[in-house]
Order: structure tokens, then sequence, then C-alpha cells
């Protein structure tokens, strides 16, 4: 994990690591539940129409979650259930921006993401709309490693809460940041029983597009994820 911001654990039996995921996230630190859920496991199987973005067929960007909390999970941990029925397709990338920024950090392109700050929201019945203004990238007072928040999404939800659009520097400021990370992403291909363990203080992820099966009878068969966060 402080090698490259992620840890792939691969060879167990889908039912075994099944069974093991909400143990080994107990043990790496304290589970995360979604108050908008209401369950620290989140699924996530690839349809068509779907109205969630996980459960969409389309690529979804890089991105870090939870990022409109003041303190998001460490960790972001998957369960790959079942494969993307293509070869190739559903591939989980990360992008390791500790190491994207490493010497050199007073590049003017690095430094303004470190001194632009963005507005990042959320809403929802339960909690209402939350918001924190935060650069997408910042130090962590405990030990003064980067720490990176990044969600596009969450962050046009914010300046729509705010009723003002971006400024050219702070749209520059992601473009330049999408474009940065994307020159550094691994690429990984879930199998069924792998566990992805990623570090979301250190890393973007993101997930390629995704395709199904459509059986004779109808049945539609697509990538089967499980979801886990943990402080």
């Amino acid at each position: 994990m402080d090698e490259q911001s992620f840890v792939q654990l691969r060879g167990l039996k889908p039912e075994v690591a099944a069974a093991v995921f909400p143990a080994i996230g107990s043990l790496l630190g304290a589970i995360y539940i979604d108050p908008g859920i209401g369950s620290a496991l989140i699924g996530a199987h690839v349809k068509p129409s779907a109205s969630l973005m996980g459960n969409q067929l389309r690529h979804l960007p890089l991105h870090t979650d939870y990022s409109m909390l003041a303190a998001p999970p460490r960790l972001t941990m998957s369960l790959c259930l079942e494969p993307d029925p293509t070869p190739g397709f559903g591939a989980v990338q990360v992008a390791d921006i500790a190491a994207m920024c490493f010497g050199v950090e007073t590049d003017p392109m690095i430094a303004r993401f470190f001194d632009t700050g963005l507005p990042f929201a959320s809403g929802n019945a339960q909690s209402g709309l939350t918001m924190i203004q935060s650069p997408i990238i910042s130090r962590e007072p405990s030990n003064q490693k980067l720490f990176v928040r990044y969600h596009r999404t969450r962050i046009r939800q914010g300046f729509v809460a705010s009723g003002i659009s971006p400024s050219p520097e702070q749209a520059t400021a992601m473009l330049n940041f999408e474009k940065a990370a994307a020159g550094c992403i691994q690429t990984l291909y879930p199998d069924a029983g792998d566990i992805t363990v990623i570090d979301n203080h250190r890393a973007v992820h993101a997930r390629t597009r995704c395709s199904v099966r459509v059986d004779k009878d109808g049945l539609t068969r697509g990538r089967q994820m499980r979801f886990l966060f943990t402080h």
C-alpha cells in the first residue's frame, strides 16, 4: 500500500472471499456505515438504464469516495463477485497522486491543485445538504502526507448549491488534474473472488466501460461488486 496506493488480493474462491470480506475490513479499520443506505456493505450490479452511476454501463471517471465529507474513509475496498462478461471491460483504474506529485510540487500546475478551492456537496433526505470547501490536494495535519479529494459530480453539485459557476482558474485546475492523473493510471482486471483495497486519501480511482450479457431467457448478467469503506 505504501509503495503503490493499492493492494489486490487474488486467488480466493468467491464464496470464501464474500465470507471474509467484512472481517478483513474490520481488521484494517473502523468500518464506515453510509447513513443514506444504513449499511456497511454496498452492492453494485451493472445493468442497462440503472439510476446509480456505479451500476451504469458508462465509464466512471477518476474520483475519491465520499469526497464531500470532512473526513472521508481512508480505504475503499471492493470484492468482485462476478467480472464483466466481456474480457477487458469493467477494469479498475488507480492513479497514485502522491507519486504523481513527488519532487515536483513547486511546478505551477501542481501548485494549483494545492491552492485552488472547490465546493464538494451531496444531498439526501436523511442528512440534507452537506458541503465543504477544499483544494484537490492538501496535507494531513497528523503526518503531513498528501491528501487528495476529487469527484467532478460532487464539485458540480457544490457549484449548483452555491448558485455560482466555476471560475476559469477552477475549471482549469480540474481539467489539468484529470489529465495529470490519467498519465499515471495502473489498470486492474478483477476476477471473481478478488478483493481490491485502495488508499482513498492518496489515490483516485475509476472504472472503465462495462458490458452485459443477455441470456436466451431474457436475463441480463453484468459485473457484480460489493464495496466496503473503512477509517
